[in-house]
């Protein structure tokens, strides 16, 4: 794992450019109340349901769309 940013392949680093804008993105959003409240309350309603059944690797993989086709 590379620690600075010299030590990475381009590759690397465009993956790491755009998490540093994602991340920037994110803290413009928590800072806005409005939005911060609406992430609360999904995370409680996701709390308060029924947990999510346990999938084999086969059964998740069977109800997940393929992204390349």
């Amino acid at each position: 794992m590379a620690l600075r940013r010299e030590d990475l392949t381009p590759e690397q680093l465009e993956l790491q450019r755009a998490l540093d804008r994602s991340w920037a993105e994110v803290q413009v959003g928590l800072a806005d109340p409005e939005f911060r409240a609406y992430l609360d309350e999904s995370i409680r309603r996701l709390d308060a349901k029924e947990p999510a059944p346990l999938l084999t690797r086969e059964e998740f993989l069977a109800q997940t769309k393929a992204l390349d086709g």
